[in-house]
């Protein structure tokens, strides 16, 4: 089991501050899910400058998220952006030797109307990815991705649960989102416990998706620690912050370290 830091909290804060974490003595030992800003200049010349120093730490990237949606149909120009954003992270795990890329079916609001629909072509597209990651030896993890909240959550729980059953994928479980829809942990965690290699960590109030620090938030922290340790023990940890928490490089250093002493690594 490795623990990881999502890269996505430096969205804003750019990614001089995760040299802080990755230099404080009490934090050496974690890895990086890469999350992609390929629009930005500057997350462009700061990740050509990161390589070197992350390149012997466990790595994974997030699927590029910002204007990407993979329920588009195939032809479209919402497609073709999101596929070449798709080639350029590729692009980035062959670089660093990264083999597993986390996807989300959609990103846009759901709604009665274009649900179905939604569901189709973004099973389609997951299929066709699928085939181009494997040629670049990259696995692709299915996430509960959307919230209530927000509009966009494609898949209830019982729905989320019977696909990713199917699906040859494995599986990525966000516990703040699981916790913002309402969904139930356990059920979520002994229903696909032999799919799950990968959980995002972070906490909310149980609607909004805060992407809060572990302990702030309504999520009872604890019990997810006793359902990871009985059902998935092997299954990695990545912290997923707000951009906020990208400027305090000692609360995410305190986290990690909470994690290490928790999982006794």
């Amino acid at each position: 089991m490795n623990i990881l830091l999502s890269t996505n909290t430096f969205i804003e804060s750019g990614l001089k501050p995760l040299e802080e974490v990755m230099n404080k003595e009490t934090a050496i030992n974690f890895g990086l899910e890469i999350f992609p800003n390929w629009e930005n200049e500057a997350f462009n010349r700061d990740i050509e400058a990161l390589k070197p120093l992350i390149e012997n730490r466990h790595l994974t990237v997030h699927g590029p998220y910002f204007n990407v949606e993979h329920s588009a149909t195939k032809g479209t120009e919402s497609y073709d952006y999101s596929m070449k954003q798709i080639d350029k992270t590729l692009e980035l795990c062959k670089a660093l030797g990264i083999h597993h890329l986390v996807f989300h079916h959609n990103n846009k609001k759901i709604n009665k109307e274009n649900k179905a629909d939604s569901i189709e072509q973004s099973t389609k597209n997951l299929h066709e990815l699928n085939e181009i990651c494997k040629e670049a030896d990259v696995e692709i993890l299915i996430e509960n991705a959307g919230v209530k909240s927000k509009e966009n959550m494609l898949f209830d729980e019982e729905e989320f649960i019977a696909m990713a059953k199917i699906e040859e994928n494995n599986v990525l479980i966000d516990i703040g989102h699981v916790h913002a829809n309402g969904w139930d942990m356990e059920n979520i965690i002994v229903s696909l416990a032999d799919k799950i290699t990968h959980f995002h960590l972070h906490n909310n109030d149980g609607f909004h998706d805060d992407h809060n620090r572990i302990n702030d938030g309504s999520l009872d922290f604890d019990e997810f620690i006793k359902l990871h340790q009985k059902h998935t023990p092997d299954a990695d940890l990545v912290l997923e912050y707000n951009y906020d928490i990208g400027y305090d490089t000692d609360k995410i250093a305190e986290d990690i370290n909470y994690l290490k002493e928790k999982f006794k690594l």
